[in-house]
């Protein structure tokens, strides 16, 4: 397969077919506060694209290792959350020396660094054994699930919230979960794994 063909199938996979917000529940607290306060999702997706993307390309890099490969799932977990450490405060101190970041851009880039969303990918990319290019098409793609997660969380609000069909008990919180969960199950109906034990 080609490395565009390579990269694409990985980003459609983690966009649609397993989106982590729907199917697994990574970062869909986020997503659903970004869907009050859309204006924010732009800068937000860019650095969780950026994270999630360089996050998953060092650790498939870092997998090439034979003493990394041997690690067992506790290693893992504890190398690909030092990776994303580190490319935090690389970041950080990046944007504060160079490009003088407003608080509100730092406090962004702590959302999008630390939220089980970016964090999810490179287990994906352990689990699913992929490539450099893979890694990068996963890394992409689970950055457009979070902006289609939130665009379809923001449009179900604005539709609960014209909806006087609703009883009193149900407005608000309650409603948003059963319509979350409704996306949730459709997404889960794509993948194609169902919701057996």
């Amino acid at each position: 397969m080609s490395i565009l063909g390579s990269l694409f199938s990985a980003a459609l996979y983690a966009c649609l077919f397993q989106n982590l917000i729907f199917s697994g529940g990574y970062g869909a607290d986020e997503a659903i506060r970004m869907a009050a306060k859309p204006k924010q999702l732009f800068p937000l997706t860019i650095f969780i694209v950026y994270f999630s993307t360089l996050g998953s390309l060092i650790c498939v890099l870092l997998e090439q290792s034979a003493a990394v490969r041997a690690l067992n799932i506790f290693w893992h977990a504890l190398l690909f959350v030092g990776v994303l450490v580190a490319l935090y405060l690389l970041t950080l101190f990046v944007v504060l020396l160079f490009f003088r970041a407003k608080p509100r851009t730092v406090r962004r880039l702590g959302v999008a660094a630390f939220n089980t969303l970016v964090l999810a990918v490179p287990f994906i990319n352990y689990r699913a054994a992929f490539g450099v290019f893979e890694a990068i098409g996963a890394g992409i793609g689970a950055g457009l699930a979070f902006v289609i997660a939130v665009l379809l969380i923001n449009f179900g609000l604005r539709a609960l919230d014209k909806n006087e069909q609703i009883p009193k008990s149900f407005k608000g919180t309650p409603a948003v979960f059963i319509y979350v969960s409704i996306l949730a199950l459709a997404f889960t109906g794509l993948t194609g794994t169902g919701l057996g034990v």
